[in-house]
């Protein structure tokens, strides 16, 4: 089941390498601290568009989501692809213009700076800036253990090692080109991972008959005991807790809520916005990005399920057993079965692809947030220095999550839903809200990211799996009403705010 042909091991690789290639020449626009944070602002509507939603779906979105349903049933799917459809058309529609107004007016390079000049408060920024760098390590966790996943499954290679290798291509590509290299070979991987995506429900549809025979036959078969029909049915088939508890629709609408909403609040995805080339732009990428969401996420969401049918004749009880425990391997155990060599191969390099692209941009988030926000609010230092300095954290940046990785064993699904989360609660009233809302403060901001961060976190950790209830929905709810609250209570018009 392990595609030893060189065909299939030749296009991964190529694939792979191909991101450190672009590096070079990405290295152009990368000699000045502006030309490698943000492409010297020159990314037209298809780079902008593919680079953020290439960013957005990492690995995780092609194992954890291609594979949730398989122990879910297939309301996660829909509800997954439709909260991501809500939420790229929210991003695109109510923040990508008023986001570019501002930072293209106030010239803003970071999202904690653009947090500054909203509320008038350096300690608004700081606060920012520690959340971002915490908060997106612990995402990149996840994001490199599907990748790390990938290279295991595909090589048979020590998962130490396999995470070793997926990060050489990512920290060379960000070392010499930074954002317009990360923005090129973005590109190329969204348009690999829509390709992808666009295979493998293909194969699997065509081998279970067509998605109306397919849900027939699920609807007739026994998955471990259990009637396949539970998975037809929103209050069906989940983790096992979750249905003794009878909070499986609970969970389900926590975990695709802060999976798909989380968008519009990712510093990652909105520092994009910062490298665009003009308003135009923005207006053309409109159209184009949310298309690229929707289609992505149609593709895959509701895939594991349908892999019932095609594992079922050929795993016995216990591996089945195990592929419950560990749905992440789901989509390519079955792509190993049905797809053709060279095929096969071009399939499994997306989720690679995905994590490189991702790695690539949020690795240059977080050294841009450490930098413009941390260094040089303390050290002034020259445009030499500065761009040495960046390069050096990027490489620190890129080598710490695969070090939380290591030893990191929940679901993927799991890591991106809580880190997403997280993050959402903490930026959806500062930034989101606070775009349009003149009567926002910065003490609502400052609470709102620090109770965000600790309920996001502690909840996860010590409730989630007690309550059935997701992270992101005390974390939002508890960050919204702080935010609301003290905004009110302490509200200061900063001399900013006026456009």
């Amino acid at each position: 089941m392990i595609p030893e042909t060189l065909l299939d091991i030749s296009i991964i690789v190529v694939v792979t390498m191909f991101t450190a290639v672009v590096g070079i020449v990405g290295y152009r626009v990368s000699k000045s601290v502006i030309g490698y944070m943000l492409a010297n602002k020159s990314l037209g509507p298809w780079l902008l568009a593919f680079s953020i939603m290439a960013t957005y779906f990492s690995a995780a979105s092609f194992l954890g989501g291609g594979g949730a349903t398989y122990v879910y049933n297939l309301g996660f799917g829909a509800w997954l692809t439709a909260w991501h459809v809500i939420g790229v058309v929210v991003l695109w529609i109510v923040v990508a213009d008023k986001l570019y107004s501002y930072v293209s007016k106030y010239r803003i390079l970071s999202i904690p700076e653009l947090i500054e000049y909203l509320y008038g408060s350096t300690l608004a920024r700081f606060t920012a800036a520690i959340v971002i760098v915490m908060l997106f390590n612990l995402y990149l966790a996840g994001v490199y253990r599907g990748g790390g996943l990938i290279l295991t499954t595909i090589f048979r290679l020590d998962y130490k090692l396999a995470l070793l290798l997926l990060t050489l291509p990512s920290t060379i590509c960000i070392l010499l080109g930074g954002m317009k290299a990360a923005a090129l070979s973005n590109l190329f991987l969204g348009s690999l991972m829509l390709t992808a995506a666009t295979l493998t429900c293909t194969y699997i549809m065509i081998n279970v008959g067509g998605p109306i025979n397919g849900l027939s036959k699920l609807a007739q078969l026994s998955i471990l005991g259990m009637p396949g029909e539970l998975w037809l049915r929103l209050d069906g088939a989940g983790p096992r807790l979750a249905m003794e508890k009878g909070a499986v629709p609970m969970l389900i609408m926590s975990i695709t809520f802060s999976l798909g909403m989380a968008q519009i609040a990712l510093p990652n995805l909105l520092i994009q916005f910062y490298a665009a080339k003009n308003d135009k732009a923005i207006a053309r990428g409109r159209l184009i990005g949310p298309i690229l969401v929707s289609l992505y996420a149609l593709l895959m969401f509701s895939l594991g399920a349908f892999c019932h049918l095609i594992l079922g004749k050929v795993l016995n009880e216990q591996r089945l057993a195990e592929l419950m425990r560990n749905p992440d391997l789901v989509i390519p155990k079955t792509i190993l079965l049905i797809a053709p060599t060279g095929i096969r191969g071009l399939i499994l390099s997306a989720p690679l692809a995905a994590s490189i692209s991702t790695i690539t941009v949020t690795v240059l988030t977080i050294t841009n947030t450490f930098i413009r926000d941390v260094v040089q609010v303390m050290i002034r230092l020259n445009e030499y220095k500065l761009l040495k300095l960046a390069r050096i954290f990027s490489a620190i940046f890129s080598l710490t999550p695969m070090i939380l990785a290591l030893s990191e064993d929940k679901l993927i699904i799991d890591i991106v839903s809580a880190a997403f989360g997280t993050i959402f609660a903490c930026f959806v009233g500062p930034i989101t809200i606070g775009l349009y809302w003149r009567k926002a403060s910065r003490e609502g901001v400052i609470g709102s990211m620090i109770v965000g961060t600790i309920t996001g976190v502690l909840w996860y950790v010590y409730l989630y799996r007690v309550t059935m209830i997701h992270s992101t929905i005390p974390a939002t709810i508890l960050a919204l009403g702080i935010f609301t609250i003290l905004s009110l209570l302490m509200h200061r018009r900063s001399r900013y705010r006026d456009m």
